[in-house]
């Protein structure tokens, strides 16, 4: 005997009825936006509008002095102050002549509250010695040794001079360019052989009275050694 089942036919065309509607399809939703700065007013209720930072400019002076400094600059300023020095005149003088200029400019200065430079003093000794200086370096440049027909040594080249202690440099501050070119000058005309052996023999004989003095004080003091 067949069964029969717990629905009917048309039982089955009121299902639908029986259950829950169908939800509705939702629509995709947009991702959330992200959260903005929390902007807080100051006490006097005043409104601020931030503005995000910018990136610091060089300015025209920075950007200026940034660049000045290169070491092709540096070699310029250091080729510069080489010049600077290497423009005061120098010549090499006997010991005994660089201690009594010392001595004359130092003595000026106490006196008369300025002293001359040594470059004024060589000016002044060769302008008062000229016709002893010119005699003198001549008769070299004309002596010829004894005995001999010929002199064997071009006098136009600057002598060897000989010191019983080393010479001592000398600037010569306070000599302007076209008088050191005058004196080189003077060097050829009257066959000095150089410089330094013109401004020394100039100096000897203008500060022969402070050497004196040096002199006869230093024997003073070997004599007071020896007792």
């Amino acid at each position: 005997m067949a069964r029969k089942g717990a629905f009917t036919e048309g039982d089955l065309d009121d299902i639908d009825d029986l259950l829950p509607p169908s939800p509705a399809p939702v629509a995709p939703q947009p991702p959330p936006a992200a959260p903005q700065p929390i902007q807080q007013l100051p006490a006097d209720g005043t409104e601020h509008v931030l503005v995000p930072p910018k990136a610091p400019r060089k300015t025209a002076a920075k950007t200026a002095a940034a660049t000045a400094d290169t070491p092709a600059k540096r070699t310029r300023t250091a080729t510069s102050r080489a010049r600077t020095v290497q423009s005061i005149a120098e010549a090499h003088v006997a010991a005994q002549v660089a201690e009594a200029l010392r001595h004359l400019t130092h003595s000026e200065k106490q006196q008369r509250g300025r002293g001359r430079s040594y470059g004024e003093v060589v000016l002044d000794a060769i302008e008062e010695f000229e016709t002893e200086l010119r005699q003198h370096f001549q008769e070299l440049a004309n002596a010829k040794p004894s005995g001999r027909l010929f002199r064997r040594v071009d006098q136009t080249r600057p002598r060897r001079r000989r010191h019983t202690e080393p010479p001592v440099k000398i600037p010569l501050a306070g000599i302007i360019a076209p008088d050191i070119e005058l004196i080189d000058n003077l060097v050829i005309d009257w066959q000095a052989g150089s410089r330094s052996a013109l401004v020394d023999e100039a100096l000897k004989l203008y500060l022969a009275e402070q050497i004196a003095t040096l002199t006869a004080e230093e024997l003073d003091d070997e004599a007071g050694k020896a007792d």
